[in-house]
């Protein structure tokens, strides 16, 4: 069955004024977006903040693993199994390196009496890279049953050689009184090389 003669006629003026309106949008849209910095300006930071810039990328390792690992209370920090990743550092002695380092997972803490509490008890992640914890330091990865989080660091290394990426952990006790057990799985260590 067609349509009559009339609906025709003002389906078409009803549709170009359609498309004008979406390109007038778009173009409106895009003329409002965010600001875009200059390629090759120079970066600053306020006093109180660190900056750890880098240019193009020259490598990126990515490690995933699927199983999952189980620790009980412990007083320091211990490697998570297999969080190791090894980069080259610049050719040239006098050259600089910017390595940027995510770590993301899914967590699980078990044995907290409340984990309503304000002040709980957590399972802490850090990185480090060559031995040296990464600001910024240890954070709280997860204070409940479950659930995925990220961290990611951000540093500078110095002349040729190569560098070694890995990633700590610990269940951290606020009031030491509680048996707590936490699992680290589904994880995955991105490490990024930039001149």
């Amino acid at each position: 069955m067609g349509m009559p003669g009339k609906r025709k006629l003002f389906l078409i003026p009803a549709l170009a004024a359609l498309a004008l309106g979406a390109v007038a949008v778009g173009h409106a849209s895009a003329a409002a977006g965010p600001a875009r910095a200059a390629v090759g300006h120079a970066l600053t930071a306020p006093e109180d903040l660190d900056l750890c810039e880098g240019k193009a990328q020259l490598e990126a390792a990515v490690l995933t693993k699927s199983a999952a690992e189980t620790i009980g209370e412990n007083a320091g920090f211990v490697q998570v199994t297999d969080a190791s990743v090894e980069v080259d550092g610049p050719a040239a002695a006098a050259d600089t390196d910017q390595l940027i380092v995510t770590f993301t997972g899914e967590a699980m803490l078990d044995g907290q009496p409340n984990v309503l509490n304000p002040v709980v008890d957590a399972m802490q992640v850090r990185i480090l890279v060559d031995g040296q914890v990464l600001p910024p330091g240890a954070v709280a990865f997860t204070t409940d049953a479950g659930q995925s989080d990220a961290l990611q660091a951000c540093t500078l290394v110095n002349g040729p050689g190569t560098h070694t990426v890995t990633v700590e952990w610990r269940l951290f006790d606020f009031a030491n009184n509680s048996a707590l057990t936490g699992t680290l799985g589904s994880w995955e260590l991105h490490v990024e090389r930039n001149d």
